[in-house]
């Protein structure tokens, strides 16, 4: 049995697992091989400073300090762009996520990144359903890891169940007639007159 997710929506607290729904799942995968001249099965490997060859696996990644000492993760700390200090989003699995509610084109407007579907036990279908009675839209934030910057996170629903959208929040300013203006960088153009082929 997975994790649950707690969910404050206007009083109430609901939970349910998620599942990550991803192209694998609706699509399927698909896999390329490649043989050598015997027929055997090739594996990927990379390439170190175009001549060592190093199988799948050799190489990972770690954090190094100025002097090139390895750092662990817990020992981080971040910064926003003021250069002040900031606390860790706690992940979603940790906390009651506070769900608002918000107009349906602020999901519309937004960069979408992954989707989670809810897994939800059909006894509680009924109670979930009295929140989304007018295709509600619910906002907030999401760190599936505790992390320094979460996404925003949309709650929402149709008729194959309840779904959270994650990704960022878009603000569009829109421009109208009355507020295009076109700036007259030259006061001496000069209009040609127009072309005449009998000139030539």
């Amino acid at each position: 049995m997975g994790r649950k997710v707690s969910f404050k929506l206007e009083g109430g607290v609901l939970e349910s697992e998620i599942v990550k729904v991803d192209r694998t799942k609706l699509y399927g995968t698909s896999k390329r091989i490649v043989y050598d001249t015997n027929k055997g099965e090739c594996g990927l490997s990379d390439l170190y400073k175009g001549s060592i060859i190093l199988p799948r696996g050799s190489i990972g990644q770690v954090l190094i300090d100025d002097s090139g000492n390895s750092v662990s993760r817990s020992e981080l700390i971040g910064f926003n762009h003021q250069g002040e200090k900031v606390e860790k989003v706690p992940s979603i699995f940790s906390i009651e996520n506070n769900c608002k509610k918000v107009d349906i084109d602020d999901f519309l407007s937004s960069s979408i990144k992954s989707i989670y579907q809810l897994v939800i036990n059909e006894d509680q279908i009924d109670t979930w359903r009295k929140y989304f009675t007018n295709d509600e839209v619910y906002l907030f934030e999401f760190n599936f890891r505790e992390d320094y910057e979460g996404d925003d996170a949309f709650l929402i629903s149709n008729e194959e169940g309840f779904f959270i959208s994650v990704g960022k929040t878009n603000e569009f300013e829109f421009l109208e007639l009355s507020n295009i203006s076109v700036e007259d960088t030259d006061d001496n153009i000069e209009i040609e007159e127009d072309l005449d082929f009998s000139m030539f």
